[in-house]
């Protein structure tokens, strides 16, 4: 294992609900247009499914952002920056802004980590749910949990981490299917708790679109009154 870094800023004098998360991130990105990190567009050459740097979310009720690796960095300027949040119509004034430096263990372990979805996990795309949904009731998961152990070689390469002994991780779990709209586009997603050999810190996520607040994780022994179904991303 190792020891990772990332920084959470949350604006705690503000509220905002999970399907305004694409306006809170839409603010940003126009605020710091020159700096690509903030909108997670891959730049030419780059993976379209690299680890995003920034990823926007829900904490306790507030507006908030995660940075990670160059993220950090950027994520300085906000920290030093005033601000008047744009969601709509409306404009927010923040004052008050909460900043947590962690660092936390990262990585494959030998004990099984058990751990819950706080916001919906968002692993198929439309392509590869026509085939999902072909198959059996066990089929779907035994897929769901190759695809959730797949996921970790994205956000291990987001930390500079090779994974020991991919063969030997071990991912066991059961999901609960929850519909969101992504782009006005119904999308199945899930919602459960699973285990791994492998650590991986609070607030994090796995799946696709993690910088919109999908698939944020938190480990199943901690009682976490951060997030709720009413802040799961639309």
């Amino acid at each position: 294992m190792i020891t990772v870094e990332y920084v959470l800023v949350a604006f705690t004098d503000l509220e905002l609900k999970a399907f305004d998360i694409p306006k809170l991130r839409g603010y940003f990105t126009h605020k710091y247009a020159d700096d690509s990190i903030f909108h997670n567009h891959p730049e030419p050459g780059e993976s379209a499914y690299r680890y995003p740097g920034i990823q926007y979310r829900i904490y306790k009720g507030h507006p908030a952002l995660i940075g990670i690796g160059e993220g950090v960095n950027s994520l300085k300027r906000i920290i030093l920056d005033n601000h008047n949040i744009r969601i709509g119509n409306s404009y927010m004034p923040a004052n008050e802004i909460l900043v947590d430096i962690r660092q936390e263990e990262f990585g494959q372990c030998e004990d099984m980590q058990s751990y819950r979805f706080l916001s919906p996990w968002m692993a198929l795309n439309q392509e590869n749910y026509r085939e999902y949904i072909k198959t059996t009731t066990i089929d779907q998961n035994a897929r769901l949990l190759k695809i959730l152990r797949g996921n970790l070689l994205t956000i291990s390469k987001a930390f500079s981490y090779t994974v020991p002994d991919m063969d030997a991780v071990e991912v066991e779990g059961s999901f609960n299917t929850v519909s969101r709209n992504f782009h006005n586009i119904p999308m199945h997603c899930f919602t459960g708790r699973f285990s791994m050999n492998f650590k991986i810190p609070d607030y994090l996520a796995l799946g696709k679109q993690v910088a919109r607040g999908f698939g944020v994780l938190v480990s199943a022994t901690h009682i976490s009154t951060s997030f709720n179904s009413s802040q799961q991303p639309s």
